[in-house]
């Protein structure tokens, strides 16, 4: 193990992390804000049943790309970082040539599958029209794999700008115009189908574009691709097995939820659950930055920087998926009230999944360090256990108890998930994410949240929209200000001042 870099160096970490944090984090938040608005218009205009149907329809495509991608999604990031770093021009363009197109293949037979097929799932789950909706579905799936291997192929070069512009932005933004366009059209859920297609369709070739821009030697003939097939399957094997375990984590529930259940009744869920999502948010923002800095800090053997950066890292996840797990928890009734009275049966069961995902935040990104170390086994079984206990879970509560008993196999997969990679990361390297700093934003958040009951006494806002916008102002503004009142440590103030100073770079191209 190499000697720990000095303060000069572990701020270069610090403020790599707060930029891309800062790219990412932007991202995420549009891209939510615009899929939070696209699920809003869905459920309005066409109500629970019809959604429903969209939502199944999602499900079956997105659980599709989770296969088509092979794994390979941390294989190109992987090798395309290490020979990059080598000035390996032959087996960087081998590894995204290979790779993009191996999924764009497996994308294009799983499409076939899905659309043949879809007379089948129909009838097992007892819902005609689900034949219509997956055909339609089905055309997006060779697009959408697409899209996602370029922008995993441009991240291996430590960029994740294009990848946040095309995933988290334009992508989003589409879908939402294209669904008020054929809304407007007359069309009904089927329209949303083709919106959801079409953006797709432009969301893989803005892909292709970036990644050519980020690699211009891509195209480069005069250097003929070297491919390293074994190298790459050796990871991606473990992988997709860990990816799609990890995917029925999310959405098995709702696959029982369109055997055993109303079809209303995944949209409520749904609803419940992605909302409930928005607390690993922070997570996902540090993931696409923090995941080649492990593999980097690993190779060259400075364990004990990874490991102070992993502790920092995931106080500073927990501090921002504290707040918003504390809103979803004081304001629940509100967020669901905009929706719709009938999306509120959902409460419950979004603020125990939030719960759960506010665990896997404080706990950090021990996938990722098992992933990027070579220890991808690990996290298959993990992950594979945790899709074990979410599927008994979900078909034996869901018949009973509905969107309640999906609720707790969800919230229970994540939890085991988490706390089976912390124990094989603690095992491993010795790393463990707790300290005492973790006690200054829990104080903040519980004295803040305070704020939120007692203004609904002394200020009369209406339920819904207003209320969440209105007390969660006045909760954002308190928890910051206890934050700040109660101490930052030296790291924590590298971090702000590097995100800062990138917001203000931001602002001064913008201008």
């Amino acid at each position: 193990m190499s000697a720990p870099q000095g303060p000069e160096q572990y701020g270069s970490y610090v403020g790599r992390v707060a930029r891309g944090a800062g790219v990412s984090s932007f991202g995420q938040g549009v891209g939510k804000v615009l899929g939070f608005l696209t699920q809003l218009a869905l459920a309005w205009m066409f109500g629970a049943a019809q959604y429903g149907y969209y939502v199944l329809g999602v499900t079956v495509v997105q659980l599709a790309n989770i296969l088509s991608q092979i794994g390979m999604d941390n294989g190109v990031v992987r090798y395309v970082a290490r020979y990059h770093a080598e000035g390996d021009v032959a087996r960087v363009r081998g590894t995204i040539i290979q790779a993009v197109r191996v999924t764009f293949v497996a994308s294009v037979l799983l499409s076939a599958a899905i659309f043949f097929g879809s007379g089948l799932i129909a009838e097992l789950t007892d819902k005609p029209f689900m034949e219509t909706v997956l055909r339609y579905f089905a055309l997006s799936l060779p697009f959408m794999t697409l899209m996602s291997m370029t922008m995993w192929a441009a991240q291996g070069f430590q960029t994740i700008k294009y990848a946040t512009l095309v995933q988290q932005v334009y992508r989003p933004f589409l879908t939402l115009v294209f669904v008020f366009v054929f809304y407007l059209l007359g069309f009904q859920i089927l329209g949303a189908v083709v919106a959801y297609v079409l953006s797709m369709a432009v969301g893989a070739a803005l892909g292709l574009y970036y990644l050519r821009r980020v690699y211009p030697k891509l195209t480069d003939r005069s250097v003929p691709p070297k491919y390293e097939t074994r190298e790459l399957f050796s990871v991606s094997g473990p992988m997709i097995l860990s990816n799609f375990s990890q995917y029925i984590n999310t959405w098995i529930s709702v696959a029982a939820l369109g055997l055993f259940a109303p079809v209303q009744a995944a949209g409520v869920y749904n609803i419940s659950s992605r909302t409930a999502q928005l607390c690993a948010l922070v997570l996902i923002a540090f993931t696409r930055i923090f995941s080649p800095m492990i593999s980097s800090l690993h190779t060259r053997g400075l364990l004990q920087d990874l490991s102070r950066l992993y502790q920092d890292v995931s106080r500073w996840t927990f501090t921002g998926s504290l707040a918003v797990f504390l809103l979803i928890a004081t304001l629940s009734r509100d967020i669901l009230l905009v929706f719709g009275e009938r999306f509120t049966e959902g409460v419950v069961v979004m603020v125990i999944i939030a719960g759960a995902h506010l665990f896997g935040s404080s706990v950090g990104h021990t996938g990722r360090i098992l992933a990027m170390t070579g220890h991808q086994n690990k996290v298959l079984l993990a992950t594979a256990s945790s899709a074990a206990i979410g599927f008994v879970l979900s078909f034996t509560l869901v018949p009973a108890y509905g969107i309640y008993g999906a609720g707790v196999a969800t919230a229970t997969a994540i939890m085991t998930l988490n706390v089976i990679t912390l124990y094989y990361v603690r095992r491993q390297f010795g790393f463990w994410p707790y300290n005492r700093e973790y006690l200054r934003p829990v104080a903040a958040g519980l004295a803040a949240a305070a704020s939120v009951p007692l203004g609904k006494v002394l200020l009369p806002v209406p339920e819904g929209f207003f209320s969440v916008l209105v007390f969660g102002a006045v909760f954002g503004l308190s928890y910051l200000g206890l934050l700040v009142a109660f101490g930052l440590g030296e790291s924590d103030r590298e971090f702000l001042r590097s995100l800062w100073n990138a917001v203000r770079r931001n602002l001064r191209m913008g201008a």
